[in-house]
C-alpha cells in the first residue's frame, strides 16, 4: 500500500487562442479544466497499476469539491484534509504558434495547525496499514512551517523506517532537503529541475549529469531518476549511475509524464521488485501517460509493452 502526499494541489485550466496580446484584451477558449496536483496524478497511476493508494494533503473551497467529485472516476483512496480558503488554480494559455504561458496561482497558506494535522493524518494512516512506500509531491505554498518536506521524511523514519520516501519537488524545496539532515530513498526531477539545482544549462548528455551531480548536494541522496522526456533518463543507484533508453511511441500528451514514473515506482515499491524492475517500471510508466490524452493516466497493457523495449546502460567514464 502507497500514500501520496500533495501539499499544493490544483485546478488546472487550459486555454488556446490564436496569439497572446500582452496588455490588451485576450478572448480564449476554455479547452481543458483538470485536477491538478503531482501527488495525485502519481496516485492515480499508481492505483491503476494496481497498487491501493492514499491520496493525501490539502482541499479547499468549491476547486476542493470539484477534485474530490472527480476522483470518484479513479481508484486511489482521497483522504484530503479541509482547510479555509479555495484550492489554487493553475492556467495555461497555449497560442497557435505553439508558444505556452504559465500563472500558478501560490495557494492557501500553511499553517501549523494544518500541518500538524498532516502529520497526524500519516501517522494513522502507517499505524493501520501496511505502507511501503511514501511520495512528497509538487510545490510548497506560502508556509508559516519551515523545511516542511524535512519534517515530514522525519516523521515517517521516525514511525517506520523501513517505508521507501520519494521526493518530487523543485527548487527551494529541494534544495533545503537536500542541505538538511532528512534525505529521502528517491528524488525524481527533470532535466530542467536538475539544471537548476546544478547551476548548468538544460543538457541530456548523461555523462556530463553524472560529473555535475558527483560533486554536488544531488550526491547526498542514493537513488535519483532525472527524466529526460524521450531522451530517456540517468539514474543514480548508491555511487553507480545508468542510462535508461526506450523505443519511441506515439506521443498524444505529454503533460503528467514525470508524475507517473513516480506512480510507476510508487506500484514497483509496493511490489517490493528489485532495483532495475522498478526503474524499468518507473520509465516504462512515464512513457504509457505520454500515449494518453487523459493527464497522469496509463493503460497497463502499454507500460508492461514498453518494459520490453527499455535498455538499462552503465555510464563509465
Amino acid at each position: 500500500m502507497d500514500i501520496t502526499v500533495t501539499v499544493n494541489p490544483s485546478v488546472d485550466r487550459l486555454y488556446r487562442l490564436d496569439m497572446l496580446e500582452i496588455g490588451g484584451l485576450n478572448r480564449a477558449q476554455l479547452v481543458k479544466k483538470m485536477v491538478g496536483g503531482k501527488g495525485i496524478n502519481a496516485a492515480r497511476v499508481a492505483a491503476c497499476l494496481g497498487a491501493p493508494t492514499f491520496a493525501i494533503g490539502f482541499l479547499a473551497g468549491s476547486n476542493g469539491k470539484y477534485i474530490l467529485d472527480q476522483a470518484k472516476n479513479d481508484h486511489y483512496t482521497c483522504d484530503f484534509i479541509d482547510i479555509h480558503g479555495n484550492t489554487r488554480n493553475c492556467y495555461t494559455i497555449i497560442e497557435n504558434n505553439g508558444r505556452k504561458t504559465e500563472i500558478n496561482e501560490h495557494g492557501d497558506r500553511l499553517t501549523q495547525e494544518y500541518f500538524d494535522k498532516l502529520l497526524e493524518k500519516l501517522a494513522l494512516l502507517i499505524k493501520n496499514n501496511e505502507i511501503n512506500a511514501i511520495s512528497l509531491n509538487g510545490s510548497l505554498p506560502f508556509s508559516e512551517v519551515r523545511n516542511v518536506y524535512s519534517k515530514i521524511i522525519s516523521k515517517i523514519r521516525e514511525l517506520d523506517s523501513k517505508i521507501k520516501i520519494i521526493l518530487d519537488t523543485s527548487g527551494q524545496a529541494l534544495r533545503d532537503v537536500l542541505t538538511g539532515d532528512n534525505l529521502p530513498d528517491v528524488i525524481k526531477p527533470n532535466e530542467h529541475e536538475a539544471a537548476e539545482i546544478l547551476s548548468i544549462p538544460v543538457t541530456y548528455d548523461c555523462h556530463l549529469l553524472k560529473r555535475e551531480i558527483e560533486v554536488s548536494d544531488l550526491n547526498r541522496v542514493d537513488n535519483i531518476i532525472i527524466s529526460l522526456g524521450a531522451k530517456g533518463a540517468l539514474v543514480k543507484q548508491q555511487d553507480e549511475f545508468y542510462q535508461v533508453n526506450f523505443s519511441p511511441v506515439s506521443v498524444v500528451n505529454t503533460e503528467g509524464s514525470g508524475d507517473s514514473v513516480v506512480g510507476g515506482l510508487l506500484y514497483a515499491l509496493d511490489q517490493k521488485y528489485d532495483f532495475k524492475t522498478a526503474i524499468c517500471l518507473a520509465i516504462a510508466a512515464g512513457t504509457a501517460n505520454a500515449m494518453q490524452t487523459k493527464t497522469g493516466f496509463v493503460q497497463p497493457k502499454h507500460v508492461f509493452e514498453i518494459m520490453k523495449t527499455i535498455e538499462i546502460t552503465p555510464i563509465n567514464d
